[in-house]
């Protein structure tokens, strides 16, 4: 019995959990606390349902146009998505301009080197977004860069770059376009197709 009421404290009546204000893990509600409860095996029908719902939903609040994107979900921190997307999107021989202006652009031109993958960037103030014209002049002045990553919403200072506008440089240049939107997806109204984001990464 005591093991019972620890595992439902969520749920009881009167009992409020300390609000979480760390980078995760994050303050969950009663609703969500009581769907974990729940045990499904992976290739139970409602446990089947209930991913393709999650990935359809996360795909209709990304974009309007559905049927050009997927939703892939992983299980790990916001950082091993980035490292997933870095380390598997980008060909022995591309390379990747990183847009630099935090702690999270650094981590991936961090993941990057540790990785073995080619890289450079383009590094502003942490109080500075990234300027598209200086995207435009990096991928015109370098061919060998094959793609462009940025964060949306460097969680360092809170700053937001302008992903539209970057995008637009980065589709007419032909690169790959990949955001980091971990504390931006969800809250901050965008569509991946208008910004032209090839990859996009979030977490819960």
């Amino acid at each position: 019995m005591e093991n019972e009421h620890m595992a439902n404290k969520g749920t009881v009546p009167g009992w409020k959990d300390k609000a979480l204000f760390t980078p995760g893990p994050l303050t969950t509600s009663a609703t969500v606390k009581q769907a974990m409860l729940r045990d499904l095996g992976s290739r139970d029908t409602a446990f089947i349902a209930i991913i393709r719902e999650i990935r359809e939903r996360l795909v209709a609040l990304a974009t309007a146009r559905h049927a050009e994107y997927e939703a892939v979900l992983m299980q790990g921190s916001g950082t091993f998505s980035v490292e997933a997307v870095l380390t598997s999107a980008v060909p022995e021989d591309g390379k990747v301009l990183i847009l630099i202006n935090g702690a999270y652009g650094t981590r991936m031109a961090r993941i990057c080197q540790a990785a073995g993958v080619f890289w450079t960037s383009i590094s502003v103030p942490e109080d500075t977004a990234v300027a598209p014209a200086a995207v435009e002049e990096a991928l015109a002045a370098d061919p060998s860069i094959t793609h462009v990553a940025v964060v949306h919403c460097e969680t360092t200072t809170g700053l937001m770059n302008p992903i539209e506008a970057i995008g637009q440089v980065v589709k007419h240049a032909g690169r790959c376009y990949f955001v980091d939107a971990m504390s931006s997806f969800g809250a901050v109204p965008l569509d991946v197709a208008d910004c032209g984001i090839d990859f996009l990464v979030s977490s819960a």
